[in-house]
This record gives C-alpha cells, structure tokens and sequence, in this order.
C-alpha cells in the first residue's frame, strides 16, 4: 500500500490516474452483475459500432449520482459528423442513454418515467454547467416486443408516434429529450438480423445470416465480440444446433468463432484432471510411508500458492 510519503512525492497527473484506477475498482466492487442478455446486446453495439473507431464510445453500467443508479450503456459521439447507417441511431447525438430489456423484463410506464429520470439525472450532476448540454442528449429503450395495451393506449393519446420505419417508435410528452422505444422483432432487413435473434424465440434465417455473416469478419475484436453474440443466441435457441451442424458451411464457421472458448473448457478440463492424479499421488505416498500431507506436498515439490488445492482435493478422497 502506498504511504503518505510516497504519495506526496507523486506527480498531480499520476495522483489523478491513481485516484481514477481506485474509482473505477470501486465502481467494479459495487456493479450488480450483469446478465447475459446485456453482455449479448453489449456485444451487438460494439460490433455496430467498431466502425467508428475512435469517434464513438460505449460506457457499461454508467453511475449517474453519488449514491447512483445505473443506466446500462451510454454511447458517447466524438464527432456530431458521425452518419449512422442504421435508422435505430438517427436520433443519436453526443451523449445517448441506452436502457435494454431483455425478452422477459418489463416495459411499462415507471421503466419509460425511471429511464428519463436517468438522463435528466446524468444531465444534472455534470460537475461544471454545460458538461452534458441537453441539446446533445438521447434516450433509447430496446426490447425484443413492445407491451400491446400500453403502446395501444400511448398511440391513443398520442404519447407514442411510430417511425416509418418499422419497430421505432417515438415517445412524446414525457421529456423534451428525443426518445424512442426500439422493438427488435419489428425490425425488417437482413442488416437487423442480429438484433432480431436475440431473444429464445429467435428465426432460424436470422441465425443463419449473422453465422454467415461471420465468416467474412477478418478483425478478431469484431470476431470476439460475435462469439459472444452467437454463443447467447445459441444457447437460448438450442433447437438451432442440429441445423447448423447439417450445414458443414456455418458448423466451420461457429466452431471457428467459439474455438477460443472450446479450447479454454479443454484446457480447463485437462488441468482438472491433472490436479486429480496429482492428488492421488499425494494420498498414495501418505499412506504408504505414514507421512502427513504436507511432507508428501514437498517430496512432489508442490508449490505453496497451490497446497490449499490439493488439501481440498486429498481430503475429499479420504473421506
């Protein structure tokens, strides 16, 4: 741990960068777990937007106060000059809060109040005036459907417009902010495919194309983040498996993808087993020469970082 002394003899940059480290292990320490679903739809924007490089920024799980709720993404806009392809982001300015539900939470009217509440929160706290300029700010709520009674009836009193495009819609009247609710499964086009098969009731066809897809991705970022995608979306869709695997085209191209992960499972599965008989030999060299078992630890040379393993393990055996 560092001293007082130490600390003083520290530049103000390296003190600024050890105050931020220890924030943002704090903020890490203090992070509800993330679910699945978000770690898939994460995926999902950091694939859409790996083009942009360095122009768009994705924060996860961003505090909004200092006791805070969290909204889950905010994507930060370098550049105002950014053109989005895809009509889900045309309302996009610098700062975008981005609320996801996955395929079981609810959409209701306290989610579309508590999601304002975040960005006019995020707005407010900002530590000089200007900071978080409303004018540059966006709030965008995905779900995989939309809650019919409630869409019928905001469409009735005119709190909800739908897009052109299909599956956008927009929310009036409960913020000046442009806010939309996006309905993946309403979304139409191959470039959507992907955020149409993520739920557990996704189309086959739409498995197929981000599978087929993959294949023709070179950067291994964007290859990472689609292994995460895929390995969801397969999970959730296992009646999926048999399909892919009559297709020798997209099984090469899944195992490719999960390859990292498969080798890790093995690696994992080897080293298991290797801790096992290492085990055995412990307990069969107490037993045969009436040692205890941290005399047969040093005749195997066990290093200490891992006797309490093989404590564990030996004493399971002789139960």
């Amino acid at each position: 741990m560092t001293d007082v002394t130490e600390t003083k003899e520290l530049t103000e940059q390296e003190r600024k960068e050890q105050i931020e480290y220890h924030l943002a292990e704090l903020k890490k320490l203090r992070a509800t777990p993330r679910s699945d679903w978000h770690a898939g739809f994460e995926a999902l924007l950091r694939i859409e937007t790996h083009k942009y490089a360095d122009l768009v920024h994705i924060r996860t799980e961003e505090e909004i106060g200092e006791v805070p709720p969290r909204t889950d993404f905010v994507i930060l806009v370098e550049d105002e000059q950014v053109e989005w392809e895809k009509a889900i982001f045309r309302i996009f300015r610098k700062i975008n809060i981005l609320e996801y539900k996955n395929p079981h939470d609810s959409l209701n009217e306290r989610v579309l109040r508590k999601v304002c509440g975040y960005a006019n929160l995020y707005i407010g706290i900002a530590e000089h005036e200007g900071v978080r300029p409303a004018d540059q700010v966006t709030i965008s709520i995905f779900r995989a459907v939309k809650n019919p009674d409630m869409f019928e009836a905001m469409e009735r009193n005119g709190t909800l417009v739908r897009d052109k495009i299909p599956g956008i819609y927009h929310v009036m009247g409960y913020t000046n902010l442009p806010f939309q609710i996006i309905i993946t499964s309403e979304l139409e086009g191959e470039e959507y495919a992907a955020y149409r098969a993520l739920t557990d009731k996704a189309n086959k066809a739409d498995v197929e194309r981000i599978i087929k897809g993959v294949g023709q991705e070179k950067d291994d970022s964007i290859r990472e983040h689609y292994r995460v995608l895929l390995q969801l979306v397969i999970e959730k869709n296992p009646q999926f498996i048999e399909t892919i695997r009559r297709d020798d085209a997209m099984e090469d191209v899944l195992m490719e993808i999960v390859k990292d992960k498969v080798d890790e499972k093995v690696s994992t599965a080897e080293a298991a087993k290797e801790q096992q008989t290492t085990a055995d030999h412990i307990k069969d060299i107490m037993e045969s020469f009436g040692v205890t078992i941290e005399k047969a630890m040093d005749s195997l040379k066990i290093p200490q970082s891992q006797r309490s393993i093989y404590t564990g393990l030996v004493g399971k055996r002789m139960q």
